[in-house]
């Protein structure tokens, strides 16, 4: 792989990174409105072939998120903002899908009792990793750190600024940022975060049948299970990587 082409990979998985954390945090209308105008499936698209997939695996990652073309804004948003409060927000019958590493990984894995959401051990490695670098969240005494849109935002970060060495030639920092984004996909991010996606996209899918959920919502989604497969299966690979 020459360098061009590396650093373009870099850059399309940091941005594949922030746009994850955009489309799993709380929705507002400018990403309702992002996927009725195409540019959310345009954005990511481009990431995922920067990244390295083919621009036919890329076009058919996005197809449910295509069928969303042309929603109204306003009315779509709606929808996504229920999908996101009954998947992650407690319901009468608990939390269906907990977006936090540590609980859901807790639950996961078959533990019993109620998870802890800001002292396991996970949350506190990723309070850790953040504060290390700089960059911990302005809300972190109020909301955990480990919330996959704080993660992926922090991978984003991680990656580009492996990206910035890159472009300025500096092997070695370059390097060191590699190492500090391969460690925290392979032992957070990544851990979850498929089995996150996948949870989510067949719980929606499971309240739209039923009539509980709009099926543009699910639809969403579905989408976002889709295209998050693809940009999970590439982050992994460049974790595996070895540096250049």
């Amino acid at each position: 792989m020459d360098e061009e082409t590396a650093l373009r990979r870099v850059i399309g998985l940091a941005d594949a990174c922030e746009l994850l954390a955009a489309a799993t945090a709380f929705p507002g209308d400018d990403v309702a409105a992002a996927l009725g105008d195409g540019s959310l499936v345009a954005d990511a698209r481009a990431c995922l072939a920067d990244a390295g997939l083919g621009a036919d695996e890329a076009r058919a990652a996005c197809a449910a998120w295509d069928a969303l073309a042309g929603r109204d804004a306003a009315e779509l948003g709606g929808a996504l903002r229920r999908a996101h409060s009954l998947l992650h927000v407690r319901q009468g019958d608990g939390v269906a899908a907990f977006p936090y590493e540590s609980a859901f990984r807790f639950v996961r894995d078959g533990h019993g009792g109620n998870p802890g959401l800001f002292r396991s051990p996970v949350t506190q490695d990723v309070e850790a990793q953040m504060r290390a670098a700089g960059v911990l969240p302005l809300d972190a005494r109020t909301e955990p750190c480990d919330s996959v849109w704080q993660e992926a935002s922090f991978a984003s970060f991680l990656l580009g600024s492996e990206a910035a060495a890159l472009s300025q030639g500096d092997a070695e920092d370059a390097a060191a940022w590699h190492g500090r984004a391969g460690d925290f996909l392979a032992g957070h991010l990544l851990t979850w975060l498929p089995d996150l996606l996948s949870a989510t996209a067949r719980l929606a899918a499971a309240w739209a049948e039923e009539g509980s959920l709009p099926a543009d919502a699910a639809r969403y989604r579905e989408g976002l299970g889709a295209w998050g497969a693809h940009a999970a299966d590439l982050l992994a690979a460049h974790a595996a990587r070895a540096p250049r």
